[in-house]
């Protein structure tokens, strides 16, 4: 049987990769198509080396992108509660869609916390000029670093997107189990990237039970 000649030439196909990249510029299509629609700007994928500020957390901190607002709403619908009786803390929210799309349920009110001036000042500026539904008005942004944020003392749904790397994440975390020792009351956390992520932030803490794994994202709730 004669040996199978192969182009040199002629580039490898990798269907995977191509389907992977042909999803990403749809999804980017919609996600701009829904800014345009609302009058907000909230697209795109931005490394933090982009911006111009100073903190001890800016290297080992991830890029700005979030997912699709259907994406979100599916995430947000994961948990049965009534949503006046509930805050809701994204970390990390970047330019604030998820802010955005959670002001669609009626929570007590909402708080994104976002370290990257540039990006705080987009959110604040969306929230202003978001044509859509919003059944929350209470909604704030801060502008600083999510290892210094001091939780309120009230029932609470906690939002991260993959937002911080290892040691940040760690130190995160004790933040909040630091307030829940304080001051014990029900909370939630929704968490959405990559599963290894999920379950190193609140996988493994005893005092957090994972009440549902899904493609997108984890739910845990704190158990005293």
């Amino acid at each position: 049987m004669p040996a199978t000649s192969i182009d040199a030439n002629k580039p490898s196909l990798k269907p995977r990769s191509l389907v992977r990249s042909a999803l990403r510029k749809i999804n980017d299509l919609r996600c701009k198509t829904w800014d345009l629609r609302h009058g907000v700007e909230t697209s795109g994928e931005i490394p933090l080396a982009a911006f111009d500020f100073k903190s001890d957390h800016k290297e080992p901190g991830l890029q700005y992108h979030s997912h699709h607002p259907k994406i979100l709403r599916q995430i947000l619908s994961a948990v049965d509660i009534e949503h006046e009786r509930y805050t809701f803390v994204d970390y990390g929210c970047g330019k604030g869609r998820v802010l955005l799309v959670a002001a669609e349920s009626s929570f007590r009110r909402i708080i994104g916390i976002e370290f990257v001036p540039q990006l705080a000042e987009i959110a604040r500026r969306n929230l202003k000029n978001y044509r859509g539904l919003t059944k929350c008005r209470d909604m704030t942004v801060i502008t600083g670093d999510a290892t210094d944020y001091e939780l309120p003392a009230e029932p609470e749904i906690l939002f991260f997107y993959s937002p911080f790397t290892g040691t940040v994440m760690e130190k995160v975390v004790g933040k909040v189990e630091d307030s829940l020792r304080r001051s014990p009351r029900d909370l939630f956390v929704l968490f959405t990237g990559v599963p290894i992520m999920r379950e190193r932030a609140f996988g493994s803490r005893p005092h957090f039970k994972r009440l549902r794994r899904e493609r997108y994202f984890d739910v845990y709730r704190y158990l005293p």
